[in-house]
């Protein structure tokens, strides 16, 4: 039991902490932005030199920010290795300080937020250097903010400053088992810059797909004081290069943790951020695939309707083909990211965890692809009520508004229903092949919930602006549209959402019954442990004599970790 004594030591070492970590935190970025603006300055120089490069300063006012900028990293310098120098020999002394300090959440949030803001600043000067190199060896008349050089300053700093911390966490995390904080606020940081680099990889691969549709079919109406490929050309491949560095490097090294021969790989495997991160892709993935097909339906129906401004086969096809081919690396990363989660809980997971992957998997793409459908659906029945019904909103509007507003939101109920029709059947077969352990899980109840509560919100949000419209009639309230027109869309969601909600709340009820079934198994309480021993220990026997002194009621399962 801890003593007062104990718990003020405790508290007075936290507050240590978050002195020490704080003064290094600043005199970091003074360090950092002295060094950076000196290593512009010497790069300026060092390019009038060689003749490469132009300066506008004077020389006084070079020597004055070569006076500022050194006066800032000399004074900043001493303050940060004095205060990293008590942070690590508290890490590198042997004992339980040494563990108390590694595991430390002030520590944690240090390196995390070290490691955030480096790769920030690094992620983004990479890519505008890359994009400047490209759009000037093609003659584009580039007008971007920041000189070459304040780039190049920004991208050697923030590296250096990355690679150590990145270089320290990895030291500390081999070390030994980090648990709470000082587990999940690096991993947090590690999976939030996977999934930027993986965005900046599938937004670049759009990029340059839709340019390679621009190059065959013509681009259209361009402004551009250079190749009109040009600055589509840079943002992709500089997009990509940044993305496949970045993504490859986290998720890479995320992939190994899972092999890791230490308690590393027990709690990765776990993880809830790796999770997130797998489904959090799916999510956007799935979405801009269907956005995608949406936009390509959307210029395909309009062009059917005689609404398309594209004019000619050409631009009709450009129109529907760049949207299209521009979602293949969103449906690329989805389909990845759903392999990636079948397979690890393929390789480490038992079979509920599979089943929850399997499920997880399809719910998903029924909840995404149903948002679509509904939304679509509801703002075309909409916009055909106030048509029905001689609307002002339609009436006074020419017939290609509204033939275009049908063609673009019907276009997105189309691509929303494939998707939730795919993922709805893959869910009823798994129904069908085992009722009562579909009926009772708990993803299929998180699905139909969450479209309940959504619809039901739907209906009484939709439901207010139509009493509402109604009473301004009643009381003789002057409406600019009419009362048509302030209904119509609004009616549209009441009627599809209503048809959702009772949908699922039948298949909500059908499955309420089954639940009692397995009540007692949900109840039990469940604690994991490891036993561990020596090379020679047998540890059958050792778990054999401790059933023999359990508790009644209490029981141990033995679990065999996959190496």
């Amino acid at each position: 039991m801890a003593t007062r004594g104990d718990q003020g030591g405790s508290t007075m070492q936290t507050v240590r902490r978050v002195y020490v970590y704080f003064m290094a935190a600043v005199s970091l970025v003074a360090l950092a932005a002295g060094v950076a603006n000196l290593l512009r300055l010497a790069l300026d120089q060092l390019g009038v030199a060689l003749g490469i490069g132009l300066v506008l300063s004077e020389p006084g006012a070079v020597r004055q920010d070569v006076s500022l900028y050194a006066a800032m990293a000399i004074v900043a310098l001493p303050i940060w290795l004095v205060h990293w120098w008590l942070a690590e020999r508290a890490v590198l002394r042997p004992g339980p300080e040494a563990e108390a300090e590694r595991r430390s959440w002030v520590r944690a949030l240090y390196l995390s937020v070290a490691l955030g803001a480096s790769f920030a600043f690094w992620v983004v000067t990479a890519g505008e250097l890359i994009s400047r190199g490209i759009m000037q060896a093609a003659g584009y008349a580039f007008n971007g903010a920041g000189s070459v050089s304040g780039l190049l300053g920004i991208l050697i700093v923030a590296g250096g400053v990355w690679g150590y911390h990145g270089w320290v966490r990895l030291r500390d995390h081999r070390a030994g088992e980090l648990t709470g904080s000082a587990a999940w606020l690096p991993r947090l940081y590690l999976y939030a810059a996977a999934f930027t680099g993986a965005m900046l990889l599938i937004f670049g691969g759009a990029d340059l797909l839709r340019l390679g549709i621009d190059a065959v079919l013509g681009p259209g109406a361009v402004i551009a004081s250079g190749p009109w490929w040009a600055e589509p050309l840079a943002n992709g491949v500089s997009r990509i290069l940044v993305g496949v560095a970045v993504w490859a490097a986290h998720w890479g090294y995320a992939q190994r943790l899972l092999e890791a021969p230490d308690w590393r790989a027990q709690s990765e495997r776990g993880a809830r951020f790796r999770r997130l991160y797998l489904y959090a892709g799916a999510i956007v993935g799935i979405g801009m695939t269907l956005r995608g097909v949406a936009d390509a339906l959307t210029a395909l129906l309009r062009a059917l309707f005689g609404v398309s401004t594209a004019s000619g086969a050409a631009e009709v096809s450009r129109s529907a083909l760049a949207p299209l081919l521009a979602a293949v690396p969103f449906a690329a990363f989805w389909l990845y990211q759903r392999w990636a989660a079948s397979d690890e809980a393929r390789r480490y997971g038992t079979a509920p965890v599979q089943a929850t992957i399997r499920r997880l998997s399809t719910y998903v793409v029924a909840l995404v692809g149903l948002a679509f459908a509904g939304v679509g659906l509801a703002y075309t029945l909409g916009v055909l009520i106030d048509l029905g019904l001689g609307g002002s909103r339609t009436a006074s509007a020419p017939a290609d508004w509204w033939r275009g507003q049908v063609s673009q939101f019907s276009a997105v109920a189309l691509a929303g229903a494939a998707a939730w029709l795919w993922g709805w059947y893959a869910a009823r077969l798994a129904l069908a092949a085992d009722p009562p352990a579909e009926q009772t899980s708990t993803t299929r109840r998180v699905y139909l919930y969450v479209v309940l509560a959504a619809t039901l919100i739907s209906i009484l949000s939709s439901l207010a602006v139509v009493i509402y419209r109604v009473l301004t009639v009643v009381l003789n309230v002057n409406s600019s549209t009419g009362l048509t027109s302030d209904v119509s869309a609004a009616l549209g969601v009441v009627l599809v959402a209503a048809a959702l909600a009772i949908y699922h709340g039948l298949e909500l009820r059908r499955d309420l019954p089954v639940r009692p079934v397995f009540a007692a198994e949900e109840e039990e309480n469940e604690l994991a442990l490891v036993m561990t021993g020596p090379p020679d220990a047998d540890l059958d026997a050792e778990l054999a004599d401790l059933l023999r002194h359990l508790p009644a009621g209490f029981t141990l399962r033995p679990t065999r970790a996959h190496r």
